[in-house]
């Protein structure tokens, strides 16, 4: 009888492994179009790549003109204009030009978050001529003979020495980086599953473990379907000469237990649980020192760019340190990853191990540092 089982497990087992070379065949890259985004992990195109080969809430689809499309659940679908898998951005096209799109965007139940929010208001002028407003950015498309369509940043005009010709039509919320155009795409950004690693070695993602946490595959990609095979033979057949020796041992071991002691061992029993993986929470990381930029925007690793919103530092702005590294960030990008993960997103080293240094010291040598330079 016991036989029987091991026969079983081993049948099973392969069936199991089986799949290793088919999985990788249906998640290749694919796209809605010749000049459309590549889509790989963590998105997947709904109809044309299974489910597996994506992350919850990173569905995409192709419309009739073979347009990336994003359905925000909150919100309203957009056409993704570009996605960089290496920032870890999604660039989308707000449309605004179309009927009643001067609208912000939503982002309650999804797993993307803000880069940058700025507030812009659009004001109906009844004339042609916006050119005293400036930075005031025109809308022609919006426009007509009769008036003109502008948006200026929230704040940077008081409405009382707005022209009697501008009337306000609506202020809105938009992600949107330092000097970007807003016209051109908005900026949303993910920080679960973390892939940046696996994609700067150009080497595939996937999922390790259902609480997100990913594993970089394969040596490249594009590989060949003949080398996915036989890294599937190479690794599977292994595996289960593995899996059949475990089985023998455990069964010799059960029956000689039961022999002289007349117990029965399941061997089922144990089950591995994986921990799960959790961000810092909010004393800890206030606890991590902060620092405010001099004009010379001078730091001791000569870094001149946030790692996680790839901007370039400005002065006044402020920025936090992760002590075990001392690697530097702006404040919300750090606050925002370290909730989400507990390493630093340069070197994937735990600041929970470090011995932390006392805020107001670090920032005041930080900014002495600053000062001198």
């Amino acid at each position: 009888m016991e036989k029987e089982h091991i026969l079983l497990l081993i049948l099973s087992s392969f069936f199991l492994l089986k799949p290793i070379a088919g999985a990788n065949d249906d998640c290749l890259p694919a796209s809605c179009g010749p000049h459309q985004p590549e889509i790989r992990f963590p998105f997947h195109i709904l109809g044309r790549q299974p489910a597996r080969c994506g992350f919850p809430g990173f569905d995409l689809s192709c419309d009739e003109q073979n347009q990336t499309i994003i359905r925000l659940p909150s919100s309203r679908s957009y056409i993704v204009k570009r996605i960089s898998y290496v920032s870890q951005v999604i660039y989308i096209d707000p449309e605004f030009c179309r009927p009643n799109r001067i609208v912000g965007v939503n982002l309650t139940d999804t797993p993307f978050r803000f880069s940058t929010l700025r507030s812009f208001t659009f004001y109906n002028c009844s004339t042609q001529n916006y050119g005293f407003m400036y930075p005031a950015i025109p809308f022609p498309c919006l426009s007509s003979r009769n008036y003109s369509v502008i948006a200026t940043r929230t704040g940077i005009f008081s409405p009382a020495y707005m022209p009697s010709n501008c009337q306000a039509m609506k202020t809105i919320v938009v992600p949107i980086r330092l000097n970007s155009d807003f016209r051109d795409d908005l900026q949303l950004m993910w920080f679960t599953p973390f892939c940046r690693s696996c994609e700067m070695e150009g080497r595939a993602c996937g999922l390790k473990s259902d609480d997100g946490e990913t594993v970089c595959v394969g040596s490249s990609r594009g590989i060949s379907k003949s080398a996915k095979y036989g890294l599937s033979i190479g690794i599977g057949v292994p595996a289960l000469i593995g899996i059949i020796g475990l089985i023998c041992y455990a069964s010799a071991r059960a029956q000689a237990q039961n022999e002289s002691h007349n117990q029965s061992i399941d061997l089922f029993s144990i089950a591995i649980i994986p921990q799960p993986r959790t961000g810092l929470d909010g004393p800890t990381i206030e606890s991590y020192p902060k620092t405010v930029l001099g004009e010379s925007c001078r730091l001791p690793n000569d870094d001149a760019t946030c790692a996680i919103c790839l901007s370039d530092y400005k002065p006044k702005e402020s920025l936090r340190t992760i002590p075990e590294c001392n690697h530097y960030f702006h404040s919300e990008c750090i606050d925002e990853w370290l909730k989400l993960n507990a390493t630093c997103p340069v070197c994937r080293n735990s600041p929970e191990s470090s011995s932390l240094v006392t805020p107001c010291s670090s920032a005041s040598s930080t900014s002495s540092r600053e000062d001198s330079t």
